[in-house]
């Protein structure tokens, strides 16, 4: 394994206890299963915080595997607000902003060659995405 790979496998083992106490994380109750770097999240209680290299990651409250995705610096909608915006094309969610506690910047996720093929198929029906926000806590 690569230093990279450890660093990675060592932040995933970390409890979602400890997490908690994280500054730059914060709790969301997802209902739905989305889209996230092409990884498909089931529904559930995730720990979403930001790290220091602009990626985000998500731990799940059930104790599963964790996932750690790359993100681009994005303006936040609001300054004070915990919150996941998804996009919603029928019923397909893809995540495509995290806004996190005490971060100047929000996080966003790019899409992929899959979510592009069922925006498209989604197209005929709808033209715009639903934006769904999911608050913090």
């Amino acid at each position: 394994l690569s230093y990279t790979a450890i660093v990675l496998v060592a932040l995933l083992a970390i409890s979602a206890t400890t997490l908690n106490a994280q500054s730059t994380g914060s709790w969301f109750k997802v209902p739905f299963p989305f889209t996230v770097a092409g990884q498909i999240m089931p529904a559930g209680q995730y720990f979403v915080e930001g790290l220091w290299w602009n990626a985000v990651a998500f731990h799940s409250a059930e104790g599963k595997a964790g996932l750690i995705v790359m993100a681009q610096k994005s303006p936040r909608t609001q300054e004070t607000k915990t919150k996941l915006i998804f996009q919603r094309y029928g019923e397909h969610y893809f995540l495509a902003t995290a806004e996190l506690p005490n971060m100047d910047y929000g996080r966003a996720f790019q899409t992929t060659e899959v979510s592009h093929v069922i925006k498209s198929a989604a197209t005929v029906s709808q033209a715009r995405p639903e934006i769904v926000e999911i608050a913090g806590k």
